[in-house]
């Protein structure tokens, strides 16, 4: 399957070195260059250039990953027969419970503007706090055919929600730290919601969106939670890890050196060499 990374950022251009390195792998860079509306939210680049890569696909099967993605052994990536895979985002966060719940005006909102029927939102349950919530996919992984215009979907709908003034967030807030770096106090106002809009999209034309198993898209940031919680008792392989900032804060307790359950040892063992060689 082709690998091809999107450069979409002109103040984040990829690094001579990077280029070098995926040329060595045969991997394609695209160069998309994203003006984004709201630029203090890196997620809204993500939208856009998804967007803009789905338009040349021509009923592709895409596997969109965010760039602190880690392939440790070969991943469950299938459709399934479904039209789309992902994974529920990791905890309620900006999600809504239902009627009575603080963030259900924004859902309710956010279905009114994209013309989307509320009740078409199925229920999925949060990967981490475990809370039953309207629909909301973890972006980091996403897989679809581009024939159904889910990006394109995705991005009318988050840009119709940004001319309504919708905000996942009513407070101020204090910034947040991402895998792509931190993100200050305006961006936090939107946190989530490009995941949200996400799953408003595949809700409106009824898409069957297919759970993937516990070790695609993990959230690394996690791991001792989830280990504390029992997750690992049974046999789960993590194959795809969402790494976050674990590789990129050197004091960040980092579950992949260690020695847990989860990781398949053949890719753990070339994290810690390549990390090593990195030194």
């Amino acid at each position: 399957m082709a690998v091809t990374v999107l450069e979409c950022r002109p103040d984040l251009p990829i690094s001579p070195r990077r280029r070098e390195a995926f040329d060595r792998l045969g991997v394609r860079i695209v160069r998309i260059p994203v003006v984004s509306p709201c630029p203090e939210y890196g997620t809204s680049y993500r939208v856009l250039a998804c967007e803009a890569y789905e338009a040349r696909g021509g009923g592709r099967l895409m596997i969109f990953l965010d760039s602190d993605s880690l392939i440790l052994c070969e991943p469950d990536f299938g459709l399934a027969g479904a039209d789309v895979a992902a994974r529920p985002v990791d905890l309620r966060g900006v999600c809504t419970t239902g009627e009575g719940d603080e963030n259900d005006a924004y859902w309710r909102a956010l279905c009114g503007v994209c013309r989307v029927d509320y009740e078409q939102l199925p229920w999925v349950t949060t990967t981490v706090d475990h809370c039953q919530v309207k629909a909301c996919y973890n972006g980091g992984l996403t897989v679809v055919h581009s024939d159904h215009g889910l990006f394109a979907r995705t991005a009318d709908f988050f840009r119709r929600s940004l001319e309504a003034g919708l905000r996942t967030r009513r407070d101020e807030g204090v910034g947040f730290s991402a895998g792509h770096g931190d993100v200050c106090v305006r961006g936090e106002r939107l946190r989530g919601s490009s995941q949200a809009c996400m799953s408003v999209a595949a809700a409106s034309p009824g898409l069957d969106v297919r759970i993937l198993p516990e070790g695609q898209n993990f959230p690394l940031h996690y791991y001792h939670h989830l280990l504390a919680e029992g997750l690992f008792d049974r046999p789960v392989l993590i194959a795809h890890a969402h790494y976050h900032h674990h590789l990129r804060d050197p004091a960040a307790r980092n579950p992949l050196l260690e020695d847990g359950p989860g990781f398949p040892e053949d890719g753990r063992a070339w994290l810690r060499h390549r990390l090593g060689a990195r030194d």
